[in-house]
């Protein structure tokens, strides 16, 4: 699959030596953070799964709310629907709280500071950037998330990847991984225009993870001014073989950003 390999292979890190501290991300640089409380936004995906010969559809529907934002992170709150089979189940909602690198708040996650490095984009654009690792022991095993971020190209954050190794044993001291992903930044108009003149600042980004046999392939379109950030995706899943046994596609379907009434996207 020539486009799994491309995906991991888009960022050449070089390191860079002599420059300055990085800035560290606010609020102003995550997807919500600068939308009012009670701002909120509705996502629908439909899933057709190969199951045996057989296409089985099933649709999501995730209702995000923007709780509060403070010095701690963001918190937001999600209630999830599923329709499988005709029935529909609706989740109780769930609160999450978020850094401004837009990971999970949790217990027993170590924290630290890579070296500066530059990031080129899409093979083009060379954007210096920080590095930050998070190190966390899961009931999966060991996972290792490490950020490539800026506080000047939106979205801030352009890179991450996630490993998690099972834990290490006599026959295995590193640990074996098992599932890798990398999510990087493929076009941004911040790198397009002068910042003053921007008026429609849009991203994509693609996210390429494997787990033992299966290949999935994300594609996302956003934008900075909605909240949350995702316009659409397409998530395709492949086998050993190469066969599509999955593909999903995401939308968003409705939000409200501290207006008079929401925003409907459906046309």
């Amino acid at each position: 699959m020539g486009v799994m390999i491309t995906g991991f292979s888009l960022a050449i890190l070089l390191a860079s030596g002599g420059e300055v501290a990085p800035l560290p991300l606010t609020a102003n640089e995550h997807p919500w953070g600068n939308f009012p409380k009670k701002s909120w936004c509705i996502v629908h995906t439909a899933t057709v799964s190969n199951i045996e010969g057989r296409a089985i559809q099933s649709s999501q529907t995730v209702k995000t709310v923007l709780e509060s934002i403070d010095e701690s992170g963001i918190t937001l709150q999600e209630t999830e629907t599923l329709e499988i089979g005709g029935e529909t189940v609706e989740k109780n909602p769930q609160a999450t709280l978020y850094d401004f690198f837009q990971e999970r708040i949790q217990e027993n996650v170590k924290v630290s500071q890579g070296p500066l490095v530059k990031l080129v984009l899409d093979n083009k654009k060379v954007v210096p950037c920080a590095v930050r690792i998070y190190n966390q022991q899961t009931s999966g095993g060991d996972l290792t998330t490490t950020i490539w971020y800026t506080a000047h190209v939106y979205p801030y954050v352009l890179r991450v990847e996630k490993i998690l190794r099972s834990s290490p044993s006599n026959n295995n001291t590193g640990g074996q991984i098992i599932r890798h992903s990398v999510t990087l930044v493929r076009e941004t108009s911040a790198l397009k225009k002068l910042r003053g003149s921007r008026k429609n600042r849009t991203y994509s980004k693609q996210t390429v993870e494997k787990a033992g046999n299966i290949t999935k392939i994300t594609d996302e379109r956003c934008s900075w001014d909605v909240p949350g950030g995702l316009l659409e995706s397409a998530t395709r899943e492949f086998d050993a073989q190469n066969r599509e046994i999955r593909r999903s596609t995401s939308r968003m379907t409705n939000y409200f950003s501290g207006g008079l009434i929401p925003v409907s996207l459906l046309y």
